[in-house]
């Protein structure tokens, strides 16, 4: 499912603004994710083989399934596998998002500058945390 949203902005350059944060934010949250992938990393390959040997002798593998309350998955003390699974997930798209995010801002900074719409006022169309239209009002 896409989550459209839109926004208003009284000058582009309070735009720019805002996206140079977004981009400052996740840069962040990538920076600290990271680490504890590289950590869950080996835990997971540890548990994986522990859990492959496990299965060779009959026994099944352990951990709840995640409870599931109107599509939000809960998960109480997931297993090594299943936290770098999400993790590693997650640190994707954060990456995929950052990139496209870099890339709308180097556009539409060179479409505002060379434009000459720093003070115009705009509105931005977002799909799923992403600009992909901007309006000159």
């Amino acid at each position: 499912m896409e989550i459209y949203s839109i926004k208003f902005y009284k000058t582009a350059s309070e735009f720019i603004s805002d996206l140079d944060k977004a981009i400052s934010e996740l840069e962040a949250s990538v920076k600290a994710l990271q680490p504890q992938i590289e950590q869950l990393k080996d835990v997971a390959e540890r548990y994986r083989k522990i859990q492959d040997l496990l299965k060779k002798f009959g026994q099944k593998e352990a951990g709840a399934p995640p409870l599931e309350i109107t599509g939000l998955g809960i998960y109480i003390d997931p297993s090594p596998t299943v936290k770098y699974d999400i993790f590693s997930q997650s640190y994707a798209h954060m990456l995929d998002v950052l990139s496209v995010l870099k890339k709308v801002r180097e556009v539409a900074s060179s479409v505002i500058q060379e434009g000459g719409l720093a003070d115009a006022a705009v509105a931005v169309q977002f799909r799923d945390g992403i600009p992909v239209k901007l309006i000159v009002l």
